[in-house]
């Protein structure tokens, strides 16, 4: 004889007075920054996108002109050049900026003297705090022709050129300044990985009669290669971007020779008043920006090592 299936009851279980108090105590301490992000990040970024649309200066009452801005971005010559000037400083400063912030890291991780790290660790990172206009003065002074670097240059026998005069040395000379006031991120953050690495790995590797530079090649590398990915992505999206030191130190010129993306929705949008182009720019930047992501998401795997982290 097949037994009846037992009634279950079901009963809505109601939240104490003391659970609800706490669900409205949190949902009042995140209230204050969920609405700074809407109003600071996300009603921006959706006003951009609508702005990009219509042909809005600023003052006068905006039309909708659908995707024209799009459509006169891509045949702008003055946008192109400044999108190769924007390329070409990235492989300027960014491999440059994460061999350096990686040697220098690893230099100081075999010091020997603890306060010697503690004096080289602060000595390369204050340049990430110290005002980015005030320094970039400072190094206009430095790359003047008659400037402490062509003096120096001129000690060794060889004949400086006009840094930030000449087309063909002003981004160089911009990415050198990047790369000086950049690196001190690189090298806390590789310091920081170094300092994971076990130490047992190079007594053993030592025993086997490795090399520094075969220790280096195939323990150090391997260990910090998601570190390197990391730095390499933040020196991406950093060098893309770049606006206040070329501002300053060349004002994008001589002629268009330094402008980039970034100066030049500047330009665009505070100089002649064309917010829609502008808008229209800035949002083809974050374009080439989000591909140039996905390409390095989809290529670690090549080469990080996750596997021993």
């Amino acid at each position: 004889m097949q037994k009846a299936a037992p009634v279950i009851s079901i009963r809505t279980r109601r939240a104490s007075p003391m659970r609800r108090q706490e669900a409205w105590l949190a949902a009042a301490l995140i209230l204050p920054s969920t609405l700074g992000i809407v109003i600071f990040a996300v009603l921006p970024i959706a006003a951009s996108l609508g702005i990009s649309l219509t042909d809005w200066g600023g003052l006068s009452r905006p039309n909708v002109v659908g995707f024209q801005n799009y459509a006169a971005a891509l045949q702008d010559t003055r946008a192109t050049s400044a999108m190769s000037h924007t390329l070409l400083y990235v492989l300027l400063a960014v491999p440059t900026g994460v061999l350096i912030s990686l040697t220098l890291a690893v230099w100081i991780t075999n010091l020997k003297a603890g306060w010697l790290r503690t004096v080289f660790r602060t000595v390369y990172y204050l340049p990430m705090v110290t005002i980015g206009v005030a320094v970039a003065l400072l190094w206009q002074v430095l790359l003047a022709p008659q400037g402490l670097v062509n003096l120096i240059l001129g000690w060794l026998g060889v004949q400086g050129p006009n840094w930030l005069g000449s087309p063909s040395w002003v981004l160089p000379a911009v990415a050198v300044f990047s790369v000086w006031q950049g690196s001190g991120q690189g090298i806390i953050l590789f310091l920081a990985s170094l300092a994971s690495v076990p130490k047992d790995l190079y007594e053993a590797a030592q025993l086997d009669g490795a090399r520094p530079w075969e220790a280096f090649r195939y323990i150090t590398l391997p260990m910090v290669s998601p570190t390197v990915f990391l730095v390499l992505v933040l020196s991406v999206i950093g060098a893309l971007q770049v606006f206040e030191a070329v501002l300053v130190l060349s004002n994008g010129g001589p002629g268009d020779s330094s402008t980039t993306v970034a100066l030049y929705i500047y330009k665009t949008a505070f100089t002649f008043f064309k917010m829609g182009y502008a808008s229209a720019l800035a949002w083809l930047l974050a374009v080439i920006l989000i591909a140039l992501m996905v390409v390095q998401w989809r290529t670690q795997n090549r080469w990080v090592n996750y596997d021993q982290v």
